[in-house]
């Protein structure tokens, strides 16, 4: 006989195992895994191995500060796409032929609002066959404080949770791991990734690290569409995306529980533009070229974006 235990249930086995003789919790082989959600032919396709990162710029409009008031505010959000190999057992990227083959995605911007000038910037690293997270990052400063929080997903493990700041607290915490989540940050890199070759409706959940909670969502893929942008006009896949309660957002502090995406149907679906379900807030695609960032620098080559995020 197979029985499923509850948490209390399974502490009580483990403190009295005589009462449960008889019963058996399911291996993991047994249980029942997920389908999985992403498309491997687009995440490994050869694109990816030129040598160099897909970097993009994106114009920001929102209708509330970063303080969840009423204050329209404008910026140019700074993006970039890279595979590389990283560890994740050392949760750092490695350059001795060891650890996995990811994707190196982040987003970064400046924001100025009265008195204070903020910098931030997000880092998700995910394995590239099916962009399981491994590890998200965020730092940001301001003249109160610095601050820096991290979701580490080790496998086999639990999530771990940390936060280091001079003034806004530190945290350290885990919570369950569940399949097919995928942290905030990690959401516009995710959108490009999903298959709809068999369905338009996928599911997956988003965690909520302040809270421990996993929120779900569904991604429904809602038709083509032509959408012009400052970079040009594009053909797109629109994908909304509704959430049972808003997440974080890296755009918008928080979320609607709506988002619509717009990703191109060219072999990087490449992401062209993205709003709020309600308007509150959008990102259009301003500028993007492939560069060995590293060894060149970009700035000279871009055409339309002036000031560095």
């Amino acid at each position: 006989m197979v029985c499923r235990l509850s948490v209390v249930a399974a502490i009580g086995l483990v403190l009295s195992a005589g009462l449960f003789v008889g019963c058996t919790r399911p291996s993991p082989s047994s249980e029942t895994a997920p389908a999985p959600i992403t498309a491997p032919a687009y995440l490994t396709a050869d694109v990816w191995d030129d040598g160099q990162a897909e970097v993009a710029f994106y114009r920001v409009e929102r209708t509330r500060d970063q303080y969840g008031r009423a204050n329209a505010q404008q910026f140019v959000a700074g993006t970039y796409l890279v595979k590389h190999r990283f560890s994740p057992t050392d949760m750092t990227k490695v350059t001795d032929g060891t650890g996995v083959s990811s994707f190196k995605y982040a987003l970064f911007y400046e924001l100025e609002s009265g008195s204070y000038q903020y910098k931030r910037n997000w880092v998700v690293n995910a394995r590239q066959k099916d962009l399981r997270p491994f590890k998200q990052s965020f730092t940001s400063f301001d003249w109160c404080s610095n601050l820096y929080r991290e979701l580490a997903f080790p496998p086999g493990g639990p999530v771990e949770v940390r936060t280091r700041s001079d003034d806004y607290g530190n945290r350290r915490a885990s919570f369950s791991q569940r399949p097919n989540t995928y942290p905030p940050a990690q959401l516009p890199l995710l959108i490009r990734g999903l298959d709809f070759g068999a369905t338009d409706t996928l599911s997956f959940s988003v965690p909520v690290a302040d809270s421990s909670a996993h929120v779900s969502a569904r991604a429904v893929r809602a038709g083509g569409e032509t959408v012009e942008t400052g970079a040009g006009a594009y053909d797109t896949d629109r994908i909304v995306v509704r959430y049972e309660a808003p997440v974080p957002s890296p755009i918008a502090e928080e979320s609607d529980t709506t988002e619509i995406y717009w990703r191109g149907t060219g072999p990087e679906r490449l992401l062209v533009q993205m709003r709020a379900g309600e308007g509150r807030y959008r990102m259009a695609l301003v500028e993007h070229l492939r560069t060995p960032y590293w060894e060149e620098n970009l700035w000279p080559r871009l055409a339309r974006i002036e000031e560095r995020p």
